[in-house]
């Protein structure tokens, strides 16, 4: 059995915690700058970023992607860079990616990246008809990604 010496003036010592200042942060109101960079880590894995010049369409991202979130789409707005490149890109949905990178890895070309961005805001118009509504959401998560997001980069493969 512990005997603890009890103090008399233990309750009073407490009053110095009354009037400290609280180390709490009130996202969104206040942010911290903890990083070089603003907003979260540097290697924070957000969302996709492709540089659509140097995608060649191979389909390595879509194939090693454990969550089956990408797809390989025909894109008639993209010009192959060279001979040898297919007019596909990968498009991802966003309601199954588990942000784990292997795309990123697996890129040959280093072309797919991970920015540091991470809200995705979705605000459907109010005209939308509930029985619409679900095939406007499903729509809204899946992104070809392009350079939207490159201007704040995030994990990219070393």
């Amino acid at each position: 059995m512990v005997n603890f010496k009890k103090n008399s003036l233990a309750p009073i010592s407490a009053l110095k915690y009354l009037f400290k200042k609280p180390h709490t942060v009130r996202y969104p109101k206040e942010d911290l700058n903890v990083f070089y960079l603003k907003g979260v880590s540097p290697r924070y894995r957000g969302l996709h970023t492709n540089d659509l010049s140097k995608c060649i369409g191979c389909g390595s991202c879509a194939k090693v992607c454990p969550a089956n979130a990408i797809m390989m789409v025909e894109s008639k707005d993209v010009k192959p860079a060279n001979k040898f490149a297919k007019t596909v890109r990968p498009v991802i949905d966003y309601g199954r990616c588990c942000f784990c990178g292997q795309c990123v890895d697996v890129c040959p070309t280093r072309s797919l990246q991970m920015s540091r961005e991470y809200i995705h805001s979705f605000h459907p118009k109010l005209s939308t008809s509930s029985e619409k509504e679900p095939e406007t959401v499903v729509e809204d998560f899946i992104w070809r990604p392009d350079q939207t997001h490159a201007d704040n980069p995030g994990y990219v493969r070393t």
